[in-house]
């Protein structure tokens, strides 16, 4: 089932996208994210413990649903793959963000910094303002490397290996993270929990997603043995766990210069760069796209695979 399930998520994926719909689960989940964390914030307890609770009442509020969703749907085997599609096709975000990268190059083309900063404003927490073409091509690719990781090849590993259950245990630890996953003097106890937990969840998936790039890198006219060597020396740079994998990945297939220091909401942070190449351009965000697509494609074809040799 898990197959036809992952292939149904796909086919609605590269048709429609990332449908902008008030009661999309993401965007659902993103408001009882808010709720839940002023509720939490105001229990006598450290802000660890209140963090704690914040994910469990999390994955209860919006995991377990799922749980009893797909329960009810298999009375009928159609409605049964069709449900078990869906929900695994609303947390893969594979062609949505990819179509946003896409639109910060137009905007540089199109439009200058200007129109640049703008597009990248949207899509990360830094500081837009000051912003070269390399440094917002940069932020673009590294923005495109982790959506692989996270949105895209650790959903369809989730889907292969435990169905839509995990898949959405992971979509919740993921947007928890993103929302209070900051090393921030506010986030960084209250979401200790939630960041832990993403992290575990990402391990494995960013790391075969790694490796996913690097063997999409010919497609790029980039080299197998380069993105992979670039993957060891620099996997492991950045602050994050697994961040840096898919990152160094993307940096050797295209022969370029990633990361380095940025400023995040007025605070200077001086980041390791990522690559031994020069700074990307517009041309290397064509690349990147290009890359993305054909690494995405890729992962897809392995977890239909990976999904047919669970069922055996």
């Amino acid at each position: 089932m898990s197959v036809y399930a992952i292939a149904v998520a796909l086919m609605l994926d590269f048709v429609i996208g990332d449908p902008v719909w008030r009661w999309h689960p993401v965007r659902v989940h993103g408001y009882l994210i808010t709720r839940l964390e002023v509720y939490c914030r105001d229990m006598p307890v450290s802000p660890k413990a209140q963090g704690a609770v914040f994910l469990s009442l999390n994955m209860f509020c919006f995991a377990g649903p799922v749980a009893i969703v797909l329960l009810v749907s298999s009375v009928s085997a159609v409605l049964d793959l069709l449900v078990r599609g869906a929900l695994i096709y609303f947390a893969l975000g594979g062609t949505c963000l990819a179509r946003e990268v896409s639109g910060v190059s137009d905007s540089l083309v199109s439009e200058g910094l200007k129109g640049g900063r703008e597009k990248i404003r949207m899509l990360v927490s830094r500081d837009a303002d000051m912003m070269g073409e390399g440094d917002i091509v940069s932020s673009a690719i590294e923005t495109l490397a982790e959506n692989f990781s996270d949105s895209a090849c650790a959903t369809l590993l989730c889907a292969a290996i435990g169905g839509p259950v995990l898949v959405w245990i992971h979509r919740v630890s993921n947007t928890l993270d993103a929302m209070v996953g900051y090393k921030t003097r506010e986030y960084a106890d209250f979401g200790f929990a939630s960041a832990k937990l993403d992290d575990a969840l990402n391990f494995i998936p960013s790391r075969i997603s790694a490796l996913i790039v690097a063997a999409a890198s010919p497609t790029v006219n980039g080299s197998v043995s380069s993105a992979f060597a670039r993957v060891r020396s620099d996997g492991m740079l950045l602050p994050s766990p697994n961040s840096g994998y898919p990152i160094a990945a993307f940096a050797g297939a295209l022969a370029v210069k990633l990361c380095g220091p940025a400023r995040y909401f007025g605070e200077l942070k001086e980041k390791p760069f990522i690559g031994d190449g020069p700074r990307p351009g517009v041309p290397d965000l064509a690349r990147a796209l290009a890359l993305y697509w054909n690494s995405y494609a890729l992962a897809a074809v392995l977890s239909i695979l990976a999904a047919g040799v669970m069922a055996i």
